[in-house]
């Protein structure tokens, strides 16, 4: 087998210019990912192109509705009304009554809002292509699979309308939607979120936690982790895991914090740099798989394991990384400083290759107009952090925060069916999920635990205290 540079598929992908077409100082190319390699749902464009998603309430339904394999119709407010009349005996006189009832119930500034479990997949189709992206992303990355599927329509066929519910439901409908290739799916780079999200889904679906509130914080959840865990997994290249954890810490939200806790030099503090090269990252793995054969994808790990497993030769592979360096520089023609940038010798002569393209794509973009995009593509994913995992600490900066509703959620989730759980090991539990605590964080939990009296305490000892279920 053989990793080989197609230069057809470069020019086609990133609409290389010639220099008949464009200048020699003049950048001839468009840096556009999602064409062969899909990474994150973001565009590098503005907010008003393409809005930033920080509500998971909002991608509930979409994400419903893409694992059930179906699109709504029709959900504006006039034509249901319409159907609503025809499918029942109405008298003339009580029309209006009953669309003043369908309104309050079921629209909210004029769009229909669902807010149960059986409803999710009546939601209309969203007008936001970043909500649609986002779906999308988080069932591919999450892989949803038929199981899951299954267990989503069991629930939702088990759930009992109410008469104007049933209505709403009948006069709406579904269609169903035409299978997409698997070639349009997002590469999973981090492979340890997908198992323990359904794990948690499961749960919740059993258990009757499918509210808005309960599914959003759950998405919330693993948005944060997925994406997260692949920024630093990205940030590592070819030595990069797909299942390693890397402990980001958080503090809760009424306690105060010091620049010198765990909880601000090991959470965002640790993380945003990585958060700031996820652009170039998926430009330059964009560029990697411009490549002969159009069937296969290779992130920095995939690649880095054909070469253990002897699939590729390595410094082939290398010389190929090179050539679209090469081949990518020379269209770069508004920068003239990549002789600069030193080699680092990494584990693989194809990873210190790949390694000095990212510095390549990097460097450009922070150092012309195009750093725009890259920030406008950035904030796609720190605007969602900001607005629900961080909080500024004033003097220590943003920092990764619980709240009192947060802890709630993860402590359900993290005892599930079992009558209690050893504190520890909800520590544990929590851990295994993305959130670690310092001992700081630990004792005040406790106390919150106390309080909320949920701690059984057959001693001082960590061991020997209980949280007790949250119905």
């Amino acid at each position: 087998m053989r990793y080989h540079f197609s230069e057809e598929e470069f020019k086609k992908n990133f609409k290389w210019k010639s220099l008949d077409e464009k200048s020699l100082d003049s950048c001839r190319i468009y840096h556009i990912p999602d064409q062969r390699f899909k990474l994150f749902p973001y565009k590098a464009t503005g907010k008003a192109q393409s809005p930033i998603v920080t509500e998971m309430e909002d991608v509930i339904g979409e994400f419903i509705k893409i694992a059930m394999n179906v699109t709504t119709p029709d959900t504006d407010f006039d034509s249901i009304i319409n159907k609503v009349i025809e499918e029942t005996e109405i008298e003339e006189e009580d029309i209006q009554s009953l669309s003043n009832i369908i309104k309050i119930f079921f629209y909210k500034d004029d769009q229909f809002v669902a807010n149960n479990i059986g409803m999710y997949v009546f939601k209309g189709d969203s007008d936001n292509k970043s909500v649609q992206r986002l779906a999308a992303f988080l069932n591919d990355v999450l892989r949803i699979d038929d199981v899951d599927k299954q267990a989503i329509s069991t629930t939702m066929n088990s759930y009992s309308y109410n008469a104007l519910e049933q209505l709403m439901a009948d006069c709406i409908g579904t269609n169903k939607k035409s299978e997409e290739s698997d070639n349009s799916s997002y590469f999973v780079v981090y492979e340890d979120a997908s198992n323990k999200f359904k794990n948690d889904l499961h749960f919740m679906l059993k258990n009757e936690l499918s509210s808005p509130q309960e599914l959003s914080n759950l998405l919330a959840l693993y948005y944060l982790y997925y994406t997260s865990q692949t920024c630093i997994a990205l940030d590592h290249f070819g030595s990069g895991s797909r299942t390693n954890q890397t402990k980001l810490f958080f503090a809760l939200d009424w306690e105060k914090v010091s620049a010198n806790r765990e909880c601000c030099r090991g959470g965002w503090k640790l993380l945003h740099e990585n958060v700031n090269n996820i652009f170039c990252h998926a430009i330059t793995l964009e560029l990697l798989n411009q490549i002969d054969d159009t069937d296969m994808m290779v992130d920095y790990i995939k690649l880095s394991e054909m070469i253990k497993q002897s699939v590729i030769d390595d410094e082939k592979t290398a010389k190929e990384v090179e050539n679209i360096e090469q081949f990518y520089i020379d269209a770069i023609g508004d920068y003239s400083d990549f002789n600069s940038i030193a080699f680092h010798q990494s584990n693989s002569s194809t990873d210190t290759a790949i390694q000095h393209l990212f510095e390549c794509v990097k460097r450009q973009f922070l150092n012309t107009d195009r750093k725009r995009a890259n920030e406008a593509y950035v904030e796609k994913l720190t605007e969602f952090y900001k607005h629900r995992w961080l909080k500024n600490r004033r003097k220590a900066g943003l920092v990764f925060n619980l709240t009192e509703s947060d802890i709630i959620f993860l402590t359900k989730i993290s005892i599930q069916n079992r009558d209690r759980i050893r504190l520890v090991d909800l520590f544990t539990e929590y851990e295994k999920r993305g959130i670690y605590l310092d001992h700081i964080s630990k004792g005040l939990l406790q106390e919150f635990f106390t309080r909320l009296n949920l701690l059984d305490k057959k001693s001082d000892s960590g061991d020997a205290q209980y949280v007790k279920r949250i119905l």
